[in-house]
């Protein structure tokens, strides 16, 4: 498919290396700057008028270095809709295509529809989008979230428990809770991504014996939405569950404007349940994939 041409701004591109992965995490995603500073991933950032607007982090699939995956792709607001992703997204494609020696064959990402712009984006530049059905982001204001069913009941922090922030974890603490979320089968952030997220917002249960029986840590995703990136109960305790989510939930409605967006992705039914049990008024859309074939067209 031929992607659609149109008059790039003038702007300057920056290559992000790891030592530079730190300073571009207000416009990338925790998980993109890990894995940036592992030297998993390749970061470019643009800047207009001498202020970054724009930066993408992208990397190679291990079994298929020919699959280009996007990791993160963000246009700061009031900068959207006048080109600067398309002309970030081309120019990362053939600093790409350099480095293959011109072998990629598919580009894809995985994203959320509530990512203000980012579908046209793809489209105008030829992507095919897809619905991930697996997938739901469920999303909710949170000026609706304290009337919820959440709030329905208080619960108290379980006898013998206490309950801190990721603010006031030490990285052995994280290290400990990584391990037991790996146990579990759960395991969809580490230490530095979990530093990366919002820790003040982010609550861990622990019990007397030092061990974590809950979590709910939340990570901004850009300035109108924050996402609950890592939940877990052990053994299914569900008051544990409620103690840490009604704990963040506090924070975030005194913290953030009440017209930002919470989103909780789900794989799971039963998480899916769970969503639509305790916060019925959310909104549920299915992720998208988007995806561009360069087996047949010369992309840029």
């Amino acid at each position: 498919m031929e992607m659609e041409k149109e008059p790039l701004p003038e702007v300057e591109l920056y290559s992000i290396g790891s030592g530079e992965a730190d300073y571009a995490a207000p416009l990338l995603t925790g998980e993109a700057v890990e894995k940036i500073k592992a030297g998993m991933a390749f970061g470019m950032a643009l800047a207009e008028e001498g202020e970054v607007r724009a930066a993408v982090c992208a990397r190679l699939l291990p079994e298929n270095e020919t699959h280009l995956e996007l990791v993160s792709l963000y246009v700061a607001q009031g900068h959207r809709r006048r080109g600067l992703g398309c002309t970030l997204l081309m120019e990362l494609l053939e600093e790409m295509e350099s480095v293959t020696d011109g072998t990629l064959t598919y580009v894809t990402a995985a994203f959320s529809p509530q990512m203000d712009g980012l579908e046209q984006l793809f489209t105008r530049m030829g992507f095919v989008i897809e619905e991930e059905s697996a997938v739901t982001s469920w999303q909710i204001p949170l000026k609706k979230l304290m009337g919820s069913p959440l709030f329905a009941r208080r619960v108290s922090v379980p006898g013998g428990c206490t309950l801190r922030t990721v603010e006031h974890a030490q990285d052995l603490d994280l290290r400990r809770l990584v391990e037991k979320l790996a146990q579990n089968g759960v395991a969809d952030l580490n230490v530095p991504q979990m530093r990366q997220s919002l820790t003040g917002a982010s609550y861990i249960l622990w019990n007397e014996n030092a061990e974590p029986v809950a979590c709910a840590i939340v990570s901004k995703q850009d300035d109108t939405h924050v996402y609950l990136s890592q939940f877990f109960t052990a053994n299914g305790n569900k008051a544990a569950g409620v103690c840490v989510l009604q704990a963040a939930a506090d924070v975030l409605t005194g913290l953030l404007p009440e017209n930002v967006v919470l989103e909780i992705p789900t794989i799971a039914d039963s998480s899916a349940r769970l969503v639509q049990r305790l916060l019925p008024d959310c909104a549920a859309t299915h992720m998208r994939r988007a995806t561009l074939d360069l087996t047949g067209t010369e992309a840029v």
